[in-house]
Parts: structure tokens; sequence; C-alpha cells
């Protein structure tokens, strides 16, 4: 679909105050596969055309060929760009944009911060200890007793999305599967334990484990308090075809650093979730999470906890806590799956620059298109023409 803001483009195109009106392609993994048939409402439809930018982009590919097709009897522009082959993606939406980047952001435009890769160096502390190396398991998770059920002793692990034990069709129905790059970090639903206090923001236990990384590249000093930080993640149940629904899930992220008197300053953003069936406790958001696993949560600076002190350019160590519960209590029976943390520029209005073209991926299993490691694949966007 054409958003509104590619319908300006494409009349600043019409008229040659614009060089372009698609140049990229964008995939992301942010919203739920439909269905062909899938109607989308009036409602949704706005929503779709009003959009920026992607729920969670993961890669923006140049444009390498256009063209013209009769599809049906009606004529669509094609266009065409070529996905990288080293990398494995689960696509969901896919976006068309007038140039590879905003120019008026500079060097705090929109970009992945954090993909939970082996080269990004994260560690595992435990309550007390010294950070340790996180144990990679490429092995199959449930072992050789191939039952489905994760079988490991680690609470925090590193691990691939296409593990075989993410295969079954309870778990991708479930969409438990993560889709940006082929690397995770998975914490164990009882890792940390944390609380929100009565100002809302959430406090780790000196008992919580947690992931650290330290000298994180991370500025973002220069962004508006409007721009976004969006976090993308999954919950695995520990048995394949458990029913057992998690109650609620918290994440903190936090940022760090020491100021000049040797006191701590720090930034928190925190994940709240309830399962939407689930009414009790404090909760930010609430979701289904017995049909849909994968989530994607957006967080704008200025809601994001900071001391009076913090300073974006400061940031020395970044910390992530997790904790699933079941009947209120920290449940070993879920994962927590980490994905990617993505800083999102919405505010740097540049009137020849944006997303021209969007749409979710449907098909008839209502499931990502899986762009496999080590292999050449091509993405096409058709625009529809009419009258």
């Amino acid at each position: 679909m054409i958003t509104n803001v590619g319908k300006n483009l494409l009349a600043k195109y019409l008229v040659g105050q614009t060089t372009s009106y698609a140049s990229h392609i964008a995939i992301g993994c942010g919203p739920k596969p439909v269905a062909s048939d899938y109607p989308f409402t009036n409602s949704e439809l706005d929503v779709i055309r009003d959009k920026k930018s992607l729920d969670f982009e993961m890669l923006r590919m140049p444009i390498i060929s256009r063209g013209f097709v009769d599809e049906g009897g009606l004529s669509k522009i094609v266009l065409t760009a070529e996905l990288p082959t080293a990398e494995r993606y689960e696509i969901t939406e896919v976006g068309i944009f007038s140039a590879a980047s905003n120019p008026v952001a500079g060097s705090f435009d929109s970009k992945n911060v954090y993909s939970f890769t082996d080269t990004d160096d994260w560690k595992y502390s435990q309550a007390g200890g010294s950070p340790v190396v996180i144990p990679p398991k490429l092995e199959p998770l449930d072992g050789e007793d191939a039952n489905g059920t994760i079988n490991i002793s680690d609470k925090v692990f590193a691990t691939n999305a296409d593990n075989r034990i993410f295969t079954s069709d309870d778990r991708v129905g479930r969409n438990e599967r993560c889709r940006f790059l082929n690397n995770i970090i998975v914490l164990r639903g009882d890792t940390s334990t944390i609380t929100v206090d009565a100002q809302g923001e959430m406090q780790a236990s000196s008992t919580s484990d947690y992931i650290r990384l330290d000298s994180p590249s991370v500025n973002f000093s220069k962004n508006s308090p409007l721009d976004e930080l969006r976090l993308a993640f999954s919950i695995a149940s520990k048995v394949e075809d458990s029913l057992t629904v998690p109650d609620n899930v918290k994440i903190l992220i936090e940022f760090s650093h020491v100021n000049s008197t040797g006191g701590q300053e720090y930034a928190k953003f925190q994940v709240d979730i309830d399962d939407q069936a689930f009414a009790s406790g404090v909760s930010t958001d609430k979701r289904n999470l017995q049909e849909n696993r994968y989530v994607v949560l957006a967080k704008q600076f200025q809601n994001i906890k900071k001391t009076t002190g913090f300073l974006w350019d400061q940031v020395s160590l970044s910390k992530i806590y997790g904790q699933i519960t079941k009947s209120g209590i920290p449940s070993d029976s879920f994962y927590l799956c980490l994905d990617g943390l993505r800083l999102e520029n919405v505010t740097s209005t540049n009137s020849l620059y944006g997303l021209t073209g969007y749409s979710v991926i449907k098909n008839k299993q209502e499931r990502p298109i899986i762009k496999s490691a080590n292999t050449t694949n091509y993405i096409e966007f058709r625009f529809a023409l009419d009258v």
C-alpha cells in the first residue's frame, strides 16, 4: 500500500522536486503475518497509511531493478532488491523508502543497536560473581531425547533461532522463534527477580542474574525525547506442547555510568507485559501470549526512567534482567529469547525522505517468509496502478 508520505513524495517526484520516491526496500520482523484472505479493517488500513517506519526494521537494500507487469488485468510497478547472502531473516513486513537513510538525522538516524550476536560480546553475571562468557548451545536444545523439551541446565545461554527445537508446529504456531539474524541470547524465566515500586520504576533484586555489555556503543544524547527504542524478543515454553501461558513478562535494560563524585547514574528501559486474560498486577501492556509470543515493544525516550545526572554520551555499561512469572512466581517453565534492540528516529522531518510503501506479509499459513543463511534471494515489492 502507498502511504500518505508516499503520496506526497510521488507527487513531488512527478513535478521534479525530488529525484526518487523509491530507492530502497526494507524488510522487518515486527507484526504477526496474516492469512492470504485476511481483510484489513478500515482502522487497520488507516494505521498502515499513516506509517512512517517499519515496526522493527532489520535491513534496507538498494533497489536494483524496476519494471512493469500485468497481473490479472491490473498494471503493477515491480521493484526488486537482492538480499545479502550470509545472514538469516524471518520477514513479516516490507517497506519502500525514498533513500538509504534520512540525511537530516545524520549519526542519530534510525539504526539497530544490539542484535545479540556473539560479536556483541555480552557476558553472563551471576549474583555476586564475575562476568563469564555466555555458554553457546548450538546442538538441539532437546538433546538426544528429541522430545521438544528444552533440556538445558544453564539459566542463560546462546543459541540459534533455527535450532531444531524451534521448528515444531506448536512453537511456530505460537510465534516463539526469533526472526532477526540467527543468533539469540536466552534467559530462563527465573533468571532475575524484578519488582515495580510505587513510582512505576523496576528494581532487580541483589540475587538476580543478568547479562551485561561493557563499553556499549550507545549515545542517544541528540535524539528527541519522542524518538524510540524498540526491543524485539520472544517467549518460549520449556515444553513444546504445553498449554500453560505465562502471567507476566518483565524485562529491565539498564544503561549506566559513574558520575564525577563516584555515584551511579542510570536509565531504565522497562518492559512489563501481562497475558490479556490475567488482570492483576502492575502492567503497561496486555497481550495474548498464547497466540503470539513474538513481541516488539517501543518506548519513547521521554518515558525511560532516568536519574537526574544521567548522560547518554557517558554510558559505560548495559545490563539486561529478565523475569517470566506463573501464578506470581518466577518460573523455569519459560524462556526469554532476546532478538534485537533498535533506535527509531521518528522526529527528524525531511519533506524529501520517508516510507513510501508498506505491506504486512500475507500467506496461506500465516507464517513469516524465511530467508535462510548462505542462500541467494531477491525480494519484490509491487505497486498497483489504477484510476
